[in-house]
């Protein structure tokens, strides 16, 4: 469900009671693991009679950390409660897992493992290497209590545990997502749950948390990791004691308290969580996923789990639906001052499916150890968006089989039934500017889309023939000209992806006969904003009639320029509105052949750009007799002193050769003059792809003195192209 105010979106999400599986074709680094399918009561009992020297064996590999050399030191003379309190938990997630064959305390204990490894401020590599050598000894020391266990068949499949533990903590998938999570211990439950699926997946988690319930203390730990690059921030405000307020709400002795207490405690608790929402729109460009709240009750036994739920229902349910608008109006409003990159977790859609009774019960508890049911629950969704901002928000092209994919039948061998949901997915996709395009084994005369969703006008490009569909990925990539990282391949038949898969390595291949597929390129739409500048099929087939109206065989300059005028191309030159900063953002980070540093910014960076008194940020649009081509060329320059510095100034490839950049630079340098500007300067700093901007400056009269491009701000102007029809605003 979406929800749309003041003209920007917030995502929901949608729940989903289906465990994630393993796609066939999932993309590269995909990986199994050993699970037991059966209950194996002897080697469980066997584990519960030898919990003190397990723990004592885990404690001892631990150790190995400084972290845990202080922890142990400060407990000298009580290591039985020291033991007891950080390290009895895995032999007991251990003989679980073999009591009742249930993953789950397979992935408990794997979490434990994640959480006494996890040292702050750790760069990646050292977390790894530390991972390693504290799990080789871990593997060692539990190895040699295997002895001790009393079949052969116990103690292998207590190794073949820890193989397995060993694999998913140390495997490199080739793909990572570095994740702030935000809040309290719920992360901790989710954790778990989520690393094995997403390395099945390709994807390696590299978590950080600020978990201060201090607001002002809080605020300053993100600023601390702005420093840092993330893929996404999770935060939950009020989700189990975060906020001291909220959870008020949650104590059935408070259940008698008057609906206006109720709005005060949510509204105090709402201004603390508005304020870090604030900080983390400020600080990161990535999406950030912000919970509601469920309000979920937790509680070992259930019958008390009952009545404290019954008994706090109305408080909580009155407190959630008021912080759920707050949230939603705030989100939307942020969003629309800024970009696309806030969103609301849907806590309650979650629990309304699977039950807040069932959500609130634990797996154990313990002071230190208490992982609710409610993580097990949400893991499901984040999976999904940790692999759609992982292996698909950034691709520009999915590219569909017709057959028992988009429809369900042959559609050379009679009547098909459409798949409407599918379709408007892939129809939603076009819209925020994703490209389609048709990769199918059919008769081309055969294929319409009577009675479809989708219909000729929405594919960039279609391969319809009985040749190798290899062959049709060359020819859809030759005709849009983008790289193949750039794509996403869906087919129903295995041998199909496996093949796509082993050509083209780094295209993501998709299962259409798995729910997951739709259900992640239905999540990929909704986290996409709308692009409002232009519609990029319309664009693609502009360019294919733009392309064969300018014929490669033209040498002359003369015929070129003549051919130029009949493109009839308009060039407006504006300077950046707020509106135009996320595009500017992005076109800069996205250019790489016409750009004059190789220049990457943030939203932050170009929005202090554009506040600022000292800097000015020029657009280029251009049009042509076949439609509008968007903003091709940026610029961004700083005024200080006497002197014009040129900082990002990059140009769209499809507009290369029509002499779009002289005209933006003639509008810096009136712009130099206006600001009584003396000179201007510049850089051109090589990278493998930027050759074509190597010679910009010096055509464009300036002077290479002591490795700095210079002009004069009175030397005489150079004339733009002739063809161009230029309006400067």
């Amino acid at each position: 469900m979406r929800a749309e105010r003041n003209g920007a979106q917030n995502l929901r999400l949608v729940a989903s009671n289906e465990a994630p599986r393993t796609p066939p074709g999932c993309p590269p680094g995909g990986v199994g693991g050993h699970r037991i399918t059966r209950p194996i009561p002897l080697l469980a009992r066997a584990l519960r009679g030898r919990i003190p020297p397990i723990a004592d064996a885990v404690a001892r590999a631990f150790e190995r950390m400084p972290k845990w050399q202080s922890e142990a030191a400060h407990h000298e003379g009580a290591r039985a409660d020291y033991l007891e309190m950080n390290f009895h938990v895995f032999p007991v997630y251990a003989a679980d897992y073999f009591e009742r064959a249930d993953e789950t305390y397979l992935l408990l204990f794997i979490g434990e493992l994640i959480k006494a490894l996890y040292v702050p401020d750790s760069d990646a590599g050292g977390a790894s290497e530390r991972t390693k050598h504290v799990l080789a000894d871990l593997r060692e020391r539990l190895g040699a209590l295997e002895d001790a266990l009393p079949t052969p068949e116990c103690r292998a499949e207590f190794s073949q545990f820890l193989d397995e533990v060993t694999r998913v903590l140390t495997i490199d998938p080739g793909r990572t997502q570095r994740i702030l999570f935000v809040g309290d211990c719920l992360f901790l439950d989710i954790v778990p749950f989520i690393v094995a699926d997403l390395l099945d997946r390709g994807i390696r988690l590299v978590p950080d948390y600020a978990t201060s319930k201090n607001p002002g203390v809080l605020g300053d730990q993100l600023r601390t990791f702005s420093a840092k690059q993330f893929d996404l921030v999770f935060y939950s405000p009020f989700t189990y004691e975060f906020s001291p307020q909220f959870s008020q709400l949650l104590h059935w002795r408070k259940a008698f308290m008057s609906r206006r207490r109720v709005d005060e405690i949510a509204a105090r608790a709402w201004e603390d969580a508005r304020g870090i929402i604030d900080v983390l729109a400020d600080l990161f460009d990535c999406p950030i996923h912000v919970h509601n709240t469920a309000a979920v009750v937790r509680e070992e036994h259930v019958l008390k789990r009952l009545c404290k739920a019954g008994l706090t229902a109305r408080i909580r349910s009155a407190a959630c639906a008021r912080i759920d608008a707050w949230l939603s109006d705030h989100l939307a409003k942020k969003n629309a001052a800024s970009f696309q990159h806030l969103f609301v977790f849907d806590e309650r859609i979650v629990v309304r499916e699977t039950g807040e009774i069932r959500a609130g019960g634990y797996f154990h508890q313990t002071p230190r150890q208490h992982p609710a049911v409610l993580g097990r629950i949400l893991s499901r969704q984040y999976v999904d968006l940790v692999y759609v901002n992982a292996w698909l928000l950034k691709r520009k092209v999915v590219v569909c089989d017709l057959d028992n994919t988009v429809w369900e039948g042959v559609i050379g061998e009679g009547p098909v039934t459409h798949h409407h949901d599918r379709q408007r997915s892939l129809k939603a996709l076009k819209s925020k500017g994703v490209l389609l395009a048709i990769n199918s084994k059919n008769d081309p005369a055969n294929v319409h889309w009577r009675g479809g969703t989708l219909g000729d006008d929405d594919f960039a490009h279609a391969a319809i023939s009985w040749e190798p569909k290899v062959h049709g990925m060359q020819r859809i990539q030759s005709a849009l000209n983008l790289k193949i990282k750039d794509y996403v391949f869906v087919d129903d038949r295995a041998d199909e992806r496996d093949l796509m898969q082993q050509s083209y390595p780094d295209t993501v291949c998709l299962d259409a006969t798995d729910p997951d597929t739709w259900r992640r390129i239905a999540l990929w739409g909704r986290l996409l904003e709308e692009d409002s500048e232009m519609d990029r099929t319309l664009m693609y087939k502009q360019r294919e009639a733009r392309k064969s109206f300018i014929r490669e065989d033209v040498s002359s300059p003369e015929e070129r320029a003549r051919l130029f005028e009949l493109l009839e191309l308009r060039l407006t030159i504006r300077q950046a509105q707020t509106a135009d900063l996320k595009r500017i953002a992005e076109l800069i980070n996205r250019t790489n052949q016409f750009n004059l540093e190789g220049s990457r910014t943030t939203f932050r960076e170009v929005s202090a750009w554009h506040d600022s008194p000292d800097h000015v940020i020029v657009l280029g649009l251009t049009a042509d007799r076949f439609g509008a081509m968007g903003v091709t060329c940026i610029a961004v320059a700083e005024c200080a002193g006497t002197q014009m510095r040129i900082l990002p100034f990059v140009l769209s490839c499809r507009v290369f050769g029509y002499g779009i950049e002289r005209s933006v630079m003639n509008y810096l340098k009136q712009i130099a003059r206006e600001r009584g500007m003396q000179r201007i300067v510049g850089r051109y700093q090589a990278t493998p792809q930027n050759a074509p901007c190597k010679d910009f400056l010096a055509d464009n009269g300036f002077v290479l003195r002591d490795g700095v491009w210079s002009i004069e701000v009175d030397a005489a102007p150079l004339a733009s192209p002739p063809w161009l029809a230029i309006e400067t605003l």
